[in-house]
């Protein structure tokens, strides 16, 4: 009898995008094909032995994208969720029948947009180690959540910063971020890198600490988005190099109930302004 293990691990979505941001264009078996209701921009949900389509999750949206199997039904993803390791793409058929589980089907995503949410996220970790370069470090303010959406980003941080710090006005620490932001952005030679560490190794690569939900039995995938900078665990897709973040503007800082958001922006972005 096969272990619980290795049935977990069958029935999980292989999630081909954590090893390439820049892979656009896949092939793999569906697993399960069923009908959906309540939502107007989905008919079915389709589970997929491996997908390249990012699930909306970690402050991250969702990538959009087609199915297209040899016998010609095409499935057009509005979105994907991801529940207990497997990843659902939610649709409408626009051409044929509904997928047959085994079917081998043809995955595209959205090139432009994957790379734009590539971006926008790698800038929120660039973010974090601006806020070390200019003195304000997990000690100080420790980064909590983050959103990296088109429409709007920010970074939120535990703490607020004392009112004797030199960067405690909006307006001084909005110019230091930017300064920061764009010497750190310059580094266009820079690579980032992501791997799963035994939880000492993560531990190590994200500057001495872990959040509180991942336990020592994990291996968490670490993100370094600038060389020779600490890590943090993340599942999102990410820039091969810092450079291909382009510019970076602070858009606004919030300080409420003992929590610090500050918002930026980047090319691409709808609030981006040259």
């Amino acid at each position: 009898m096969a272990s619980a293990a290795a049935s977990a691990a069958a029935t999980t979505t292989t999630l081909a995008y954590m090893d390439d941001t820049y892979a656009f264009d896949h092939s793999s078996a569906v697993r399960a094909c069923v009908a959906v209701d309540g939502d107007a921009a989905a008919t079915h949900a389709v589970e997929l032995e491996s997908t390249i389509v990012y699930p909306s999750g970690g402050g991250q949206p969702s990538d959009v994208g087609a199915m297209v199997s040899a016998r010609g039904a095409r499935f057009e993803i509005s979105s994907a969720k991801a529940s207990g390791g497997v990843v659902r793409h939610y649709g409408k058929f626009v051409d044929g029948d509904a997928f047959e589980v085994g079917e081998v089907v043809r995955v595209t995503i959205d090139s432009a947009l994957r790379v734009l949410h590539a971006r926008v996220h790698s800038a929120g970790h660039a973010l974090d180690v601006a806020m070390i370069r200019v003195g304000l470090g997990p000690e100080v303010l420790e980064p909590t959540k983050g959103q990296h959406f088109v429409e709007g980003a920010y970074v939120e941080y535990s703490g607020k910063i004392p009112p004797e710090h030199e960067l405690a006005d909006s307006a001084k620490l909005m110019a230091a971020l930017d300064d920061a932001m764009a010497t750190l952005i310059a580094q266009k030679n820079s690579s980032s890198e992501a791997a799963e560490l035994v939880y000492e190794e993560a531990k190590n690569k994200c500057g001495g600490q872990l959040p509180s939900f991942i336990t020592e039995d994990m291996s968490p995938r670490v993100v370094t988005i600038v060389e020779n900078s600490p890590g943090c665990p993340c599942g999102g897709t990410h820039v091969k190099s810092v450079g291909e973040i382009e510019a970076f503007k602070m858009v606004g800082v919030r300080v409420k109930k003992g929590v610090t958001r500050l918002s930026y922006t980047i090319p691409g972005m709808k609030d981006w302004k040259a």
